[in-house]
């Protein structure tokens, strides 16, 4: 019985597992597209390339957070 469930457990945790880097794969792609598209849009409407570059480096910045706080919620202390 005992060796049933930590098979079900450990089935579990994988399965979470995948669903996480699914996640995270689907959530870079996205964000690769939509940066991608924000600097087309921006440089046709007259911006220079560095400075649409520039803007759109935001979007790198914001999954950064997103991943970052993810990463640390687990972890925090109680208060």
């Amino acid at each position: 019985m005992r060796v049933r469930s930590m098979v079900v457990a450990f089935f579990y945790i994988v399965r979470l597992l995948l669903s996480l880097l699914a996640i995270w794969i689907t959530l870079s792609w996205r964000i690769r597209k939509a940066r991608g598209a924000f600097e087309k849009q921006l440089i046709s409407q007259g911006m220079s390339r560095r400075d649409a570059r520039r803007l759109s480096a935001f979007y790198n910045r914001l999954m950064r957070d997103i991943f970052s706080t993810l990463r640390k919620a687990p972890y925090r202390p109680p208060q």
